[in-house]
């Protein structure tokens, strides 16, 4: 195969027919600036991580060639560089979406160029941008003849919105398009917005406001992980749920608890205060769902499921959409 980038036509995604789905209007940034402006150095750090963005475009270019750079180099210890910084490409509309390749800088570099072979004809190209690991430049090149327009809508444009940590921005997926929010909006061919902010998803009611005001199909809220104690987790939970739902009382809201393979006490106390908040909206009226995050994984090798005993590698994120996905047949398919 060829990988002579003068072949191609190069165009920015930003500034032409493709569509940028689960970020915000302001570069490759999940939240708007009003939002970033509120957050601490850290938070923000993580804000410019795209996890959950994807482009869009259909194009009949038998091949694509790809101009990637990253703010770092991919170094995580936990996290292969293909889910961390990594681009993953798919052809195809709705579920018949198939995964054709997957491309990442190498090791020790901050750039990425690399050429994609497509299938012949016209198609709808998607691409997973990186979960942890922020974008100074991407730029698309097709054949010089080749036409680039916009993309086909989601059966659910109204995104599924997701609110949480580590697990819910994709560690530990080995791949972008494998966290258990892309899965799951790829098996209902939903748009969604990711926002997992690692090890820093604390609760913030300035966050509450923000995602109370996105228009959505649902809200899933899990940030037990991140609460530093039961008793935060007990003062900042239900505020947080009902601060969206006074906005949204008919929305309907998955909410789960920790999907550690292992459990303390302490940790079924903060499994019992996530509940409770459930059964506080519940009883208001709102259509809330409470997942135990014990079963997540399933009962047979949990071990297997994750990294580190506690985030998902990609059949701990598989098994997770696998539970969560009749509830979300109730929501957005009944």
């Amino acid at each position: 195969m060829g990988n002579d980038k003068n072949e191609f036509r190069f165009f920015d995604p930003r500034e032409s027919p493709a569509k940028i789905y689960g970020l915000a209007d302001n570069g490759y940034c999940r939240v708007p600036e009003h939002v970033l402006a509120q957050m601490s150095a850290g938070l923000r750090g993580l804000a410019l991580q795209p996890s959950g963005g994807r482009v869009r475009f259909h194009t009949d270019s038998d091949k694509l060639y790809v101009k990637l750079a990253v703010f770092i180099e991919p170094s995580m210890p936990h996290m292969p560089s293909s889910g961390s910084s990594g681009l993953d490409f798919f052809e195809g509309v709705g579920t018949d979406m198939k995964y054709i390749g997957t491309r990442q800088p190498e090791c020790g570099q901050r750039k990425l160029e690399a050429e994609i072979p497509l299938t012949k004809g016209e198609k709808t190209v998607t691409v997973y941008l990186p979960l942890y690991n922020g974008i100074r430049s991407l730029a698309f090149g097709v054949e010089p003849g080749a036409a680039v327009t916009a993309p086909p809508l989601y059966t659910h444009e109204k995104p599924i919105v997701f609110y949480s940590s580590s697990i819910t921005q994709g560690g530990s997926a080995s791949r972008t398009s494998n966290s258990y929010c892309a899965m799951l909006a790829r098996h209902f061919d939903s748009d969604f917005i990711n926002l997992g902010f690692s090890g820093s998803a604390k609760g913030e009611l300035y966050m509450a406001e923000y995602i109370a005001g996105l228009e959505m199909s649902c809200f899933v809220l899990d940030y037990d992980h991140n609460a530093p104690d039961a008793e935060y987790l007990r003062k900042t939970h239900y505020p947080f749920l009902q601060t969206v739902l006074d906005l949204q009382p008919g929305l309907p809201v998955i909410v789960l608890s920790k999907s550690d393979t292992r459990f303390s006490r302490a940790d079924n106390e903060r499994r019992d205060i996530v509940r409770d908040s459930c059964r506080l909206a519940k009883a208001k009226g709102h259509p809330v769902h409470f997942i135990d995050g014990g079963e997540l994984f399933g009962d047979r090798d949990r071990d297997a499921c994750t990294v580190d005993g506690c985030h998902p590698n990609d059949l701990g994120f598989y098994r997770m959409a696998e539970r969560i996905t009749p509830v979300f047949s109730e929501i957005l398919d009944g």
